[in-house]
């Protein structure tokens, strides 16, 4: 089987899809707005990730709704986040909405929803946690990451990806293409604001809507949110819908795009 080359990929879909930019709250939002119409979908990435890491998503439901995906401004912190993409909603025109959102986007979507549940329709948590003190061994003290050069920090998540395991071609390609994105596409700056934002953060909101309008999505073979992490999800939202794909590793949305967007679509629908 072929190598997938998601670098070339995302290279592509940033030369046709270029972000735009917005100040909110003095912070710089780039993001990505597509489609149109009266149902939207937010977008918030993982720590690696930008707003074109959710290119197939783009893709494939631009054609029959809005889709906005944003790269998070230089902040580490996961409340003014939260408010900031209120405040690009609000900015952009858009009332309620469905949100989705990957590891570190999992937690800004339970802190949004959390806050403003009257703004959220449908909620995914994707690849995510509800509670941090399983990882907490694996974050530095906040002390000693304020201080951290952010070549370290880069240096310490570069080796965590290095060491995941590759079962088939596309995991092999997905650990390049992040590596390739953490050297080339975040600045020391950007990058150490999402460290900072994660272990600076207590706890993580519970969000407050009906849970039948939440959806968990997760997959067996996560290298980095293990089993007993993923248990607390399901824990905390007992009646959200879950869907656990048999082979993702942290990035489904990436290697098994016409799956994810699948259940995504089921799930908006029901």
């Amino acid at each position: 089987m072929s190598v997938p080359d998601y670098i070339g990929e995302a290279a592509a879909f940033r030369a046709r899809v270029p972000l735009k930019t917005m100040t909110v709250d003095g912070l710089v939002w780039p993001y990505i707005d597509q489609g149109q119409g009266a149902d939207a979908l937010l977008l918030c990435p993982g720590t690696l990730g930008h707003a074109d890491v959710f290119r197939n998503v783009i893709e494939h439901f631009a054609p029959r709704m809005r889709v906005i995906a944003v790269t998070y401004p230089m902040v580490g912190d996961v409340g003014r986040i939260a408010e900031g993409a209120i405040g690009l909603l609000d900015r952009l025109g858009v009332g309620q909405v469905n949100i989705l959102g990957s590891s570190l986007g999992g937690i800004v979507v339970q802190t949004i929803a959390a806050r403003h549940p009257d703004r959220i329709a449908h909620a995914f948590i994707a690849n995510s946690l509800a509670d941090l003190s399983p990882m907490r061994t694996t974050f530095p003290p906040p002390a000693v990451a304020e201080t951290m050069p952010a070549a370290a920090a880069k240096a310490a998540v570069g080796g965590n990806v290095a060491s995941w395991p590759e079962p088939a071609p596309e995991f092999a390609a997905i650990k390049a293409y992040l590596l390739d994105e953490l050297a080339h596409h975040f600045t020391g700056r950007a990058f150490k604001a999402r460290v900072l934002a994660l272990v600076r953060l207590a706890e993580i909101p519970t969000a407050a809507i009906p849970q039948e309008r939440i959806t968990i999505l997760e997959a067996d073979d996560d290298p980095l949110i293990t089993p007993e992490v993923r248990r607390g999800v399901t824990a905390r939202y007992p009646d959200a819908f879950v869907h656990a794909f048999a082979s993702g590793g942290h990035y489904p949305y990436i290697v098994r795009p016409e799956e994810y967007c699948r259940v995504m679509e089921q799930r908006l629908a029901g």
